[in-house]
C-alpha cells in the first residue's frame, strides 16, 4: 500500500530492489520479458513467474549473473553486475544454486556455510544441525529431507553471507510439499530487514494469501505478456486488413477511368463489330478495354 513511500525514502532505497522491464534472451526467444516490480527490505515479494528456465533465468537476471536483453535491475539503486552479484544470494535455483539430491545432509550444510564464510567444521556443521533438531539427518541424503525442511535451511544459509541484502528464491514449489514451511521462514528473514523475493508459479501465487500477492504491485507474469510491445512483429494479422486498402489501387484505376467521357465509349465499339474478334487476339482485348481503356 506505501509502495511509492518505500521507494522515497534514503533508508529503506539501501536495498529495495527494482526491476524495471527487464528481458532476458533466450536461444529463440526470450526467456523472460517485460518484468517489472519493486521489492522493498522486509518484505516478502512474490513474482509470478512461469516454471522452469524462466524462474532461472529471472533469478539470473535479479542476482547480477546474466546481461539483460533489456531493462534494469538495481539494488539501493545500484545496477552494476558486481554490486548486485554481492548483495543478492539466489536459494535453491535450478541448475544453479540447488543442492544435488544424493549428497548428505551435513556436506550442503558444511558447503553452505563455507561459501558464507562461516566455520564450517564437523562442529560447526553439527551445531547448525542440532539447533533446528536435524542431528538424526545428517547422514541422510539432501533429497530425503521434507520439501519444507530443504528450502527452509538454503533460506537460512544464504542469509548468513555477510553482504547479501537480498534472498532471491526460485520455485519452491517444485518439491511440493506444504508452503508454509518455506513462507514462515521467508517472514522471519525478512522481518530482519532483508529483501526476499519468491519466484514461483503463478497458480501456486493463487494459493498464497492475498496479502502477499498485493507485493508483486500487479506485475505482468514473466514471458506472459510479450505483445504488447511487440505488436508490430506479432502481429502479422493486421497487415493483410491494410494490404486490401494498398491493393484496390487497382480497382481505382478502373474507377477512375469511367469518369473520362472518352473512356468508355471504346469499351463499346470493340463489342458491335463481329468482323474483330476473328482478328486472332480475342484473349487480349477483353482485358485491355476493361483494366486499361486508357491504352
Amino acid at each position: 500500500m506505501s509502495r511509492t513511500e518505500v521507494d522515497v525514502p534514503r533508508a529503506p532505497s539501501q536495498r529495495t530492489v527494482v526491476a524495471d522491464d527487464v528481458s532476458v534472451a533466450g536461444t529463440h526467444e526470450p526467456f523472460v520479458e517485460h518484468v517489472s516490480f519493486t521489492a522493498p527490505a522486509g518484505e516478502v515479494t512474490l513474482v509470478p513467474t512461469d516454471p522452469g528456465l524462466p524462474q532461472v533465468a529471472l533469478a539470473l537476471a535479479l542476482g547480477g549473473r546474466v546481461e539483460l536483453l533489456r531493462g534494469r535491475v538495481s539494488v539501493g539503486g545500484a545496477s552494476d553486475l558486481p554490486e548486485l552479484q554481492a548483495r543478492t544470494r539466489l536459494v535453491d535455483v535450478a541448475d544453479v544454486t540447488a543442492p544435488e539430491d544424493s549428497i548428505a545432509v551435513k556436506a550442503v550444510v558444511e558447503e553452505e556455510l563455507a561459501l558464507a564464510e562461516r566455520p564450517a567444521s564437523r562442529k560447526a556443521v553439527a551445531a547448525f544441525l542440532a539447533e533446528r533438531d536435524l542431528t538424526h539427518l545428517a547422514s541422510r541424503p539432501w533429497e530425503q529431507l521434507p520439501a519444507g525442511v530443504r528450502t527452509s535451511l538454503l533460506l537460512e544459509l544464504g542469509a548468513l553471507h555477510p553482504h547479501v541484502r537480498v534472498l532471491v528464491l526460485a520455485g519452491p514449489e517444485r518439491h511440493g510439499g506444504d508452503h508454509a514451511a518455506w513462507l514462515a521462514t521467508c517472514d522471519r528473514l525478512a522481518a530482519t530487514g532483508l529483501v526476499v523475493i519468491v519466484l514461483t508459479a503463478a497458480a501456486t501465487a493463487a494459493t498464497l494469501p492475498a496479502a502477499r500477492l498485493a507485493t508483486t504491485a500487479a506485475l505482468p507474469a514473466a514471458g506472459l505478456e510479450p505483445q504488447r510491445d511487440d505488436e508490430p512483429d506479432h502481429e502479422p494479422d493486421h497487415e493483410p486488413d491494410h494490404e486490401p486498402d494498398l491493393d484496390p489501387a487497382l480497382e481505382p484505376a478502373s474507377a477512375i477511368d469511367p469518369e473520362p467521357g472518352d473512356e468508355p465509349e471504346p469499351a463499346d465499339e470493340p463489342a458491335p463489330p463481329a468482323a474483330d474478334p476473328p482478328a486472332g487476339t480475342p484473349d487480349g482485348e477483353p482485358s485491355t478495354p476493361t483494366k486499361e481503356p486508357s491504352a
